[in-house]
Parts: structure tokens; C-alpha cells; sequence
């Protein structure tokens, strides 16, 4: 009897969500199991036992081999398994058998994503994007349990009630349709929240790194603000946008979803509206975790180049090392040449949002990269319209000094070179410079 869909489509996001812990038994091809331990762990799931079975590249028909298969059915019956979770990305075919054969449910590593990304949706955008990833990882599934069998009846993850696996298909092909054009009218009105913020001279810096690798705390050592920091990954679903304190300068800080590896393209395209925060910035700090060890630092380094290439320049991403206080001087130098000498070709910042080391440096940072290149000595005529001439060089330049007379205001003001001919229209110039 084939498997019933995991959840009603009317209800899916409306009814609360209920976080349940499952206890599982992981079954992973290669020795290393950190990364999904961290995501069962932080989806609030129980490990009881690890199997792992090491073999170049998973079976065609049942991820594990024959043989290892027998061993997970005998551990199953043996009691207090509720799933088991492939450290890898399951084929339909594959999931049909593998359920059929165990008894009980089983994920992949994109479904533990799913369901995290489900746990921490807050905001509606976020909760659009969950809702799309889910819909369209479900598609090819009910593909297999039409081709494979009637409908039968068996509530599973996140089930709800049953529904008649054709109806239920032609019914999420239209809600399908329908977030997507409630994600695109966000995606529209983010673009022009955007374009006004550059129009009002609003500099963007987007935070962008690996899952944990600390962008919420840096967005809160910089901006003097409370956002929410969690250990467990992807604790950050929706973009969060906040001003550079202790300065004058118009700079606003977007902190963004982590980069995660070994994710299809619908994926990425379903939370296409929060990475765009990343690829309109004018600067990118991508984060990188200086405690990883180098192996690691260098295959989320190659995922943040693969992301970020060729629609962010080089020259706009600026390398930062994270938790410094958590290494020593030496172990950070090394961390630093390998960053240095990977696909971004410069050197990084290293800081702790913990002890505050290189935050000031990096705050000069970002304040250099939106220096103003040209600097004015103007005259602006004190009569009727000049309180809507100094709100403009406010809003669109940074004012250096204002001398205000009877007849007259003195001002210096530095801009940039798009900026420079409005000037003309205001005043008097009396001295245009370049700065170095």
C-alpha cells in the first residue's frame, strides 16, 4: 500500500506549528555525520543509533546495499526507531522502497532541512518560502505513488488528514502557483523599498555566510540591537535590516539566510527572495567560522563562491573571519591565508561579536567602502527655498560642516559623483576636490 501525501494543503501553514521530538536511526554512507547531527539536533530530533556503511556512492535501488538494508529492518523491529534519516537526497523510487521495506518514515537530508525551515518560519514571506520548498519536494513523491499504487491511508510527517493522492496533486500545482505570485509581489516591493533607500543615499551591507556562522551576532554588535541569536542552525529564516551605529553615514546591515550545501536549484529558487538581499547589496561581509577546521573552511568558502559568482563583484565582498576569541593568533593567521588564497583573493578581518576584537576595525571598514569620492564648498542663498535645498543635502550627501549667516549658508559637503551636478542648481560652488 503506498504512502498517503504528508499534509492537506488548506492547512498546511494555517494550523500552528507543533515541534515533536522523533527519535531516529541515521544511516550515512561516509564517517562524517557532524553537519547532519547539528541539523537533526537543531530540529529538536534524538540520534539513537548512527549506521554507516561505506560505500563510493549510494545504491540505485536502496541508498544502502542488500545486505545493509537487512541490518536496518532487523534494527527497526527491534523497537524505539520512529524513522530513519539518509545522510543524502533520496530518489522517489528510493523512498517508495525504502519505506515499504522498513516500515516506518523515512528523510532525507533536504526533508530535515524542510522541516527545520518549517520550525523556524515567523514572518509571511518566510513562511511562503517553507511552503513552496515542502510543496515542491513533495511533487516528485506523489509522481511515485501515483506510478506505483492506488491511494491507501498513512498519516506521516506533518499529516494532517488524507486526501486522494491525484486530487491532492492538481491541488498543489495551484497553490504552487499561487505562492509563487505571492513571493514575486514581495520580491516586488523589496526592490522598491530598495531603490528608494539608495534614491534617500542609504548605503546596503548584507551579512551572508554558512548556516551558524554568526551573522546574527555581528548584526547586533554593530547595530546595538537585540536580535535574535540561537546555536542551532538556521536560527535566521527572514531578513532582518538595521543601521551601522556610531556613524553618520546612512548604512543599513541585512542579516540573511545561511548558505547551506548539497541543495537542488528549486530550493534555492524557493528562498530567491531573501538571497536577492544578498546579491543587491552594495557591499557583502560573508562570514566565515574561524573554528571549522580548514577542510571545512574550504568547502563553505567554495559553496559561498558558487552562490555569490558572477553576480556579486569580487571587489564587493569583504572576507570576515568570526569567534576569533575561540583560536589563537596563530591558528586565525592560518585560517586567514586560506581565505586569502581562495576564490575571493582577500585578506580577512578577523573579530569577535563576543570580546568586541576587530569590530572597530571593521566598522572602518565598511564606513571606507562608502566613502564619498568628491568633496564641495557651496553657497546656498538664505531665502525661501533653501530649507528644501539642505533637506535634499542631507538626504543625499553627507554635510561636513553648515555655516549658517544672514544671507547665505557655507557648506562642505561630500557627495557622490552622480550627485555632483545637482549641485550646481543649488548655489554657488566655490571649490570642487577629489579625494584620495
Amino acid at each position: 500500500m503506498a504512502p498517503t501525501p504528508r499534509f492537506p494543503v488548506e492547512t498546511f501553514m494555517a494550523r500552528p506549528r507543533v515541534s515533536r521530538t522523533v527519535d531516529v536511526l541515521l544511516v550515512s554512507l561516509a564517517p562524517d555525520v557532524r553537519e547532519i547531527s547539528a541539523l537533526l539536533a537543531s530540529a529538536g530530533h534524538r540520534i539513537v543509533e548512527t549506521i554507516v556503511q561505506r560505500r563510493d556512492r549510494p545504491d540505485g535501488r536502496t541508498f544502502v546495499g542488500r545486505g545493509k538494508l537487512d541490518e536496518l529492518r532487523a534494527r527497526v523491529d527491534a523497537g524505539g526507531i520512529a524513522a530513519v534519516v539518509f545522510n543524502g537526497e533520496l530518489r522517489p523510487t528510493m523512498h517508495h522502497l525504502l519505506e515499504r521495506e522498513l516500515g516506518v518514515e523515512c528523510y532525507d537530508r533536504l526533508r530535515v532541512l524542510l522541516e527545520l525551515f518549517a520550525q523556524r518560519a515567523s514572518s509571511r514571506e518566510g513562511k511562503l518560502q517553507v511552503e513552496l520548498a515542502l510543496l515542491q519536494y513533495e511533487i516528485p513523491l506523489l509522481r511515485e505513488w501515483i506510478h506505483e499504487a492506488d491511494v491507501g491511508e498513512r498519516p506521516g510527517f506533518m499529516a494532517g488528514g488524507e486526501l486522494r493522492v491525484d486530487a491532492y496533486y492538481e491541488t498543489v500545482k495551484r497553490r504552487i502557483k499561487k505562492i509563487r505570485d505571492e513571493l514575486d509581489a514581495i520580491r516586488r516591493e523589496r526592490a522598491m523599498r530598495r531603490s528608494l533607500r539608495k534614491e534617500r543615499g542609504y548605503h546596503l551591507v548584507a551579512l551572508a555566510g554558512y548556516a551558524n556562522a554568526g551573522k546574527s551576532s555581528l548584526l547586533n554588535a554593530l547595530t546595538d540591537e537585540r536580535v535574535l541569536v540561537d546555536d542551532r542552525m538556521f536560527s535566521t529564516l527572514a531578513t532582518t535590516t538595521r543601521s551601522l551605529a556610531g556613524t553618520r553615514k546612512r548604512i543599513l546591515l541585512t542579516d540573511t539566510i545561511g548558505f547551506v550545501d548539497g541543495v537542488p536549484f528549486w530550493m534555492v529558487e524557493a528562498f530567491n527572495a531573501t538571497l536577492e538581499e544578498i546579491l543587491q547589496a552594495d557591499l557583502v561581509l560573508l562570514l566565515v567560522d574561524v573554528a571549522d577546521a580548514p577542510d571545512e573552511i574550504g568547502r563553505k568558502v567554495r559553496l559561498a563562491a558558487r552562490t555569490l559568482f558572477p553576480k556579486v563583484p569580487a571587489d564587493s565582498i569583504l572576507p570576515i573571519l568570526t569567534k576569533a576569541d575561540r583560536l589563537s593568533d596563530r591558528d586565525i593567521e592560518t585560517r586567514a591565508q586560506l581565505l586569502a588564497e581562495s576564490e575571493f583573493h582577500r585578506a580577512p578581518l578577523a573579530i569577535s561579536a563576543q570580546t568586541g576584537r576587530g569590530l572597530d576595525a571593521l566598522r572602518d571598514a565598511i564606513q571606507r567602502a562608502f566613502a564619498y569620492p568628491t568633496e564641495v564648498h557651496l553657497v546656498v542663498a538664505q531665502d525661501a527655498e533653501a530649507g528644501a535645498k539642505l533637506h535634499w543635502l542631507y538626504e543625499h550627501t553627507e554635510v561636513v560642516s553648515a555655516l549658517h549667516g544672514p544671507d547665505r549658508i557655507e557648506l562642505v559637503v561630500r557627495c557622490r559623483p552622480r550627485d555632483r551636478e545637482a549641485l550646481d542648481r543649488f548655489g554657488r560652488v566655490l571649490l570642487t576636490r577629489t579625494l584620495e
